[in-house]
């Protein structure tokens, strides 16, 4: 078979390869030398043409260029419409994660071999960060959808990218905007609102949901064997979804327990959405809470080492393998406020008097009061970005934290002001490049990390050991 060769603007030929995934406007495919995609648009009316040329041109003057985006190099000469793109090696379409081959052996084993829990909660986090982003800049990306969101092709990374950028948009017509099937707000699939910041959550979250329970949360039993137009009532919000509390109409008999792959945060977001939601765009959580609590959710995961899964550490046992939960750290992070400690108090009763902000999601920070939590198991480590550090959200690393037996590994992955204190008053060293041991003495851990000057508002992070469930 012929492959298709085509030409850019100036004048520079590619041959395409594989397609890599198709959305509402076109398709997306490789090129033949691996660097680069094009996307080629199925509408080629003059009118197309034009609109194509102004929003590539709107998008080589927004200032995105700190963002893990896609830009458009170049324009295809005629008869195709469409750009060619930038395409990341080691990267591949979160699509890969929706769904098994159907040569898979064991479901659980696939969603293990593709990095398990955590992974897919980090993978998330990061898209839904990037999301955040772009709308905290007022612009829109209007299609959301699995084809055109990439990740890290090997399990132990967690690098997002976006392509489509011809997507974005400062605002939006209604009754203009471009919905991948399935995956569309009901206000875009009827024509009855523009593409905005909720309607790419909603997107995302169905695209979340598939990602962590493996299944369509619009399309249960009902939906999958009735006739297409059930489906599109579905799609438009006029059928519950699979997990509705008050009604079992569309349940489904597929995907992976929700106990076991989504926080009770997570299943509350999940609820709005896809309950009043789906009617009324406002009642949506927006990508900021989405990229929180996903991220909260990671943090709050433990590896097995008996079969290498993640799992929350509320569970007792490994819900994939039911082989014991190991010992671990849990990390609790709270306001320090020098306004509210009490003169001539030593450290450890200054930590009891540092102000705290809200409780924590109970199911994946313990009963600790304060801002954040997160946990280390046994062997693990923990990479903790400048959410946890300082409520940030660009989502770089600033400490690590290896739970390595008797002792905690801690490491500055970025500089900053972080000062390792002892509860007794006793200790008090600046965490350098180079990593710094704490000891579990009988259990107990005598030190926490400071994220700031002690005379100004800033979170401290306290460690507390943890015992795992024997057989």
């Amino acid at each position: 078979m012929t492959k298709r060769v085509v030409t850019t603007i100036q004048g520079i030929r590619y041959t395409l390869t594989e397609k890599l995934g198709q959305g509402g406007q076109g398709a997306v495919f490789r090129t033949e030398d691996g660097r680069y995609a094009v996307k080629l648009l199925r509408n080629r009316s003059p009118i197309s043409r034009d609109a194509l040329r102004d929003r590539l041109a709107m998008v080589a003057r927004l200032p995105i260029e700190d963002l893990a985006l896609a830009r458009p190099l170049d324009r295809l000469r005629e008869p195709d419409l469409g750009y060619v793109m930038d395409l990341y090696t080691g990267m591949i379409s979160i699509q890969s994660l929706l769904k098994p081959p159907r040569d898979a052996l064991s479901l659980t084993q696939w969603y293990l071999d593709g990095g398990g829990l955590r992974r897919r909660l980090r993978l998330l986090a990061r898209t839904a960060d990037l999301f955040s982003r772009l709308h905290g800049r007022g612009l829109v990306y209007t299609d959301p959808s699995p084809q055109n969101i990439f990740v890290s092709e090997a399990v132990d990374a967690h690098e997002v990218r976006l392509i489509d950028t011809d997507n974005l948009r400062a605002s939006s017509v209604v009754g203009q905007a471009y919905a991948t099937h399935g995956y569309g707000a009901p206000e875009l699939i009827s024509g009855r609102g523009p593409a905005t910041s909720l309607s790419d959550a909603h997107a995302f979250a169905v695209i979340a949901f598939q990602v962590l329970a493996l299944v369509h949360p619009l399309k249960g039993d009902f939906v999958e064997g009735g006739e297409p137009d059930v489906e599109e009532q579905a799609l438009n919000g006029d059928l519950p979804w699979i997990d509705d509390s008050d009604d079992d109409q569309n349940r489904s008999c597929h995907g992976i327990s929700r106990d076991r792959v989504l926080s009770r945060h997570l299943q509350a977001d999940f609820a709005e959405t896809f309950g009043l939601g789906l009617k009324d765009p406002l009642r949506r959580p927006g990508m900021a809470r989405w990229a929180e609590h996903l991220d909260r959710a990671a943090n709050n995961t433990l590896s097995c080492p008996a079969c290498g899964g993640t799992y929350f550490h509320t569970s007792a046992r490994c819900p994939w393998c039911t082989a014991s939960k190991p010992a671990f750290v849990s990390l609790g992070c709270v306001l320090w406020d020098p306004e509210r400690i009490l003169p001539g108090n030593r450290a450890g009763e200054r930590i009891a008097h540092a102000g705290t902000v809200r409780q924590p999601d109970a199911s994946q920070g313990g009963k600790e009061r304060g801002i954040d939590s997160a946990v280390v198991g046994e062997g693990d480590e923990l990479e903790l970005t400048d959410r946890f550090t300082a409520g940030e959200s660009t989502g770089k690393p600033q400490i690590s934290v290896r739970h390595a037996g008797s002792k905690l590994v801690i490491k500055a992955l970025a500089s900053g002001p972080w000062r390792l204190v002892s509860l007794d008053g006793r200790g008090d060293r600046k965490l350098e490049q180079g990593p710094a041991e704490v000891p579990l003495c009988n259990g107990a851990v005598q030190w926490f990390l400071r994220t700031g000057e002690s005379n100004r508002l800033h979170r401290i992070i306290r460690f507390r050991q943890m015992e795992g469930i024997q057989s």
